[in-house]
């Protein structure tokens, strides 16, 4: 017979997270070497001598080898990784055109919410990345929470019609009563509108969304045989919260307080060692002593316990993720969870464990060497300017011999000599120097970073090749760095970046703006909501070759090749319209600037507007050319003919003057030969010559005639040109294909 389970109640659940809570590593009380070097740490990076630096003699040196890699290593990486302001990058799962927008939006409003909603975004996550460098583990968390602002605004004289405008708003209301003008006020057209005075109106400003929380290292628990969050059975977080912020947070439940428990209510139930690590180091190291009974009821405070716990609430013998809020034996809330939003970074890794070791752990021994060693110095030299005395209490007087002024007399019972006596310090070894510069070098090979790593080691320029060895040992470095980097990518912020999506997706409810490189736009929580769950995600780091030098690098290599690629005639098939633009896009947002101030985007609507607008300007301007060039050819034409007509009517005058004269001839022939005729008949003896015949009529013919076959003659030339320059065309063209070959 199969054995029922039996559902896990509220008490059951309460008594499992205490469990969980007491075999949980990470906290100060049963994590003692873990809470110890973060305290270490602590000390280590403010120069503080506590802990295991706290002096044994008179010199309380701190060595700055652990405070320098502290600093140093955050500032890489936060450079590396924070610099531009961007993260996320979700790449398409296909190539159609709405996966590629959509893993744009997304990726934009990521970025948008972790720099710019969260006002204290960038902060935030220095703070996360620093605390990888000197704890080791990191942890940071997210989630969704309602805020609002309310601004109050006055108007000592509103009409009705813009109080109505204002109130069309449903964020806007109004702060008690409203006040009718004494006297209406007549408008130029005559009118008179109603008229209200002394109006105060509340505006509520909704400012909700994903909000980034940093965890202390003694505040956050994990089940210990977990070696990620994501395996982990449980995972929680210990927090402070006064009564009153309980009451504000859940306030639809009939919560006695004074019921939670005395061990919940505890005024240093936070207490631990690290805590008090920081708070001395910050110059605050006053712990607050003051019991809760000399607090106002509503400010004492509570332990709250927040965690997610894998747990079969409903008996199906399967243990589903819970997101649990307790504070003592109280169950605050309680949701079923798909994932625990928790990203955790840690710089060096220990396989198969979840904590790691610290760029501080790697470098304490060195330090504390180093710290050694120093103090030695310090002390010698203190002693050799200060020295120590032996000295005969009853022959000294031991008060002027330890408080000496100028020409003072010490009275002595006996021979100074055998009363008062200096002893001299012991000469500092000869091997120190070269310790020090060891334990230097192992401090650099230890953890990387190194003043050659950062450009300040002025050795390498001594010999030739200066240039060569510093790229040289800062590429080596430089590897050793990025490969932190890549590890802090791969792991948190990846499970940031994709948290953060997530938790908006989910709980969008309105429409948000975001910034994208074009500009704002703006977001709807459906648009949002139909996002694909399945693109991948990059990360914007500045490192290898996705690093802005080498980025640069290539960018300039594609604006040689781009245009030597144009210059084929199949390149237009291939070659994206908008490359120059991306081009252009790519190198001014690698630059660091903002591209609105320079481009246009060529995709967007108004863009396109301006386009067609200067389209129909070029268009119009175009036709306006053509009929110019149509009129002048027209013009040409016309005068052509013109001068043709002309030249065809000289010729035609020419010819009819030519037969004019032809005619005017025969007719004066004639008139001669019948005068002469005359003169032949009245003279005696006298004889008529032979008339020549001559046939002008026959001449005038035949020169008609000659005309006639002149142009009959060039019309068949015409016609012969055009019909050999139509039967042209084609020899040419087969010619050409003969000769090609094909």
């Amino acid at each position: 017979m199969k054995k029922k389970i039996e559902k896990i109640d509220d008490d059951m659940l309460i008594q499992s997270i205490d469990r969980h809570m007491r075999n949980a590593t990470g906290g100060n009380t049963n994590s003692s070497d873990v809470s110890k070097r973060r305290e270490n740490a602590v000390y280590e990076m403010s120069l503080e001598a506590q802990g295991d630096l706290k002096p044994q003699g008179v010199s309380s040196i701190v060595s700055s080898d652990s405070a320098e890699i502290a600093e140093g290593y955050t500032a890489l990486l936060t450079k590396l990784l924070l610099d531009n302001n961007k993260l996320a990058l979700f790449t398409p799962y296909s190539n159609e055109m709405a996966a590629v927008k959509a893993s744009q939006v997304a990726s934009d409003v990521v970025n948008y919410c972790l720099f710019n909603s969260n006002p204290d975004g960038w902060s935030k996550l220095s703070t996360w990345i620093k605390s990888a460098v000197v704890f080791g583990n990191s942890a940071l968390t997210w989630g969704w929470e309602e805020d609002y602002d309310y601004i109050v605004e006055e108007y000592e004289e509103v009409q009705q019609e813009v109080l109505d405008q204002l109130l069309s708003d449903e964020n806007v209301e109004i702060i008690g009563d409203l006040t009718l003008a004494e006297e209406d006020i007549m408008q130029a057209d005559g009118t008179t509108p109603v008229t209200f005075i002394d109006v105060r109106l509340r505006r509520k400003i909704d400012k909700s969304g994903v909000k980034l929380r940093t965890i202390p290292p003694e505040s956050f628990l994990i089940d210990r045989a977990a070696s990620s969050v994501t395996d982990a059975t449980f995972v929680g977080i210990v927090t402070e919260m006064t009564r009153s912020d309980i009451r504000r947070t859940w306030s639809d439940l009939d919560l006695d307080l004074n019921e939670i428990g005395e061990e919940a209510t505890t005024r240093n139930s936070s207490f631990s060692y690290e805590a008090f690590a920081r708070k001395d180091a910050s110059g605050t190291q006053n712990w607050l002593t003051n019991s809760d009974s000399d607090e106002e009821e509503a400010n004492m405070s509570i332990t709250v316990i927040e965690c997610w716990i894998r747990s079969d609430r409903d008996g199906d013998g399967i243990a589903e993720l819970k997101h649990v809020i307790k504070a003592g034996d109280t169950i605050l809330s309680e949701d079923d969870v798909a994932y625990v939003p928790v990203a955790v970074l840690n710089p060096i890794e220990i396989p198969h464990e979840f904590y790691g070791l610290s760029l501080l752990d790697m470098a304490r021994p060195q330090t504390q060497a180093t710290t050694a060693i120093l103090r030695g110095f310090v002390e010698n030299v203190y002693f050799g300017n200060y020295g120590r005395t032996l000295a005969d209490p009853n022959v000294v007087d031991f008060q002027a011999l330890q408080n000496p002024v100028p020409k003072q007399i010490i009275p002595t019972n006996g021979n100074p000599a055998a009363a008062v006596q200096q002893l001299q310090p012991e000469p500092m070894s000869a091997g120190t120097s070269g310790m020090l510069e060891f334990l230097g070098l192992q401090k650099e090979q230890s953890t990387g970073l190194s003043k050659t790593a950062m450009g300040l080691n002025d050795t390498l320029y001594v010999s030739g090749n200066s240039e060569q060895k510093m790229a040289g040992a800062q590429n080596a470095a430089q590897i050793r760095v990025e490969h932190i980097a890549r590890r802090f990518v791969e792991t948190g912020i990846k499970d940031l970046c994709r948290g953060v999506l997530r938790e908006m997706k989910s709980n969008l409810k309105n429409p948000s703006m975001y910034k994208t490189d074009k500009g704002y736009a703006s977001l709807t929580p459906q648009e949002l909501q139909t996002m694909p769950a399945n693109m991948d995600l990059d990360v914007q780091a500045n490192i290898g070759e996705n690093s802005n030098f080498s980025v640069a690098e290539k960018l300039m290599q594609l604006t040689q090749l781009l245009p030597q690629m144009a210059q084929s005639p199949t390149s237009q098939a291939y070659i994206n319209p908008l490359s120059s633009y991306n081009l252009a896009l790519d190198i001014v947002k690698n630059m660091g600037m903002d591209p609105t101030r320079f481009l246009n985007d060529p995709t967007g609507e108004e863009f396109q507007q301006e386009q067609q607008k200067a389209m129909q300007k070029k268009k119009q301007k175009q036709d306006l050319m053509d009929e110019a060039e149509q009129a002048a050819i027209k013009l040409d034409i016309s005068t052509k003919e013109a001068n043709i007509s002309l030249v065809k009517a000289e010729a035609d005058n020419k010819k009819i003057d030519n037969k004019r004269q032809l005619l005017q001839a025969n007719d004066e022939s004639n008139r001669e030969w019948a005068a002469l005729a005359v003169k032949a008949q009245g003279t005696e003896g006298a004889s008529l010559p032979e008339k020549i015949p001559a046939d002008f009529l026959t001449l005038y013919q035949d020169t008609e005639e000659s005309e006639r076959m002149q142009e009959e003659q060039q019309m068949m030339m015409q016609q012969q040109e055009q019909m050999m320059q139509q039967q042209g065309a084609p020899n040419a063209e087969q010619n050409n294909v003969n000769s090609s070959g094909y």
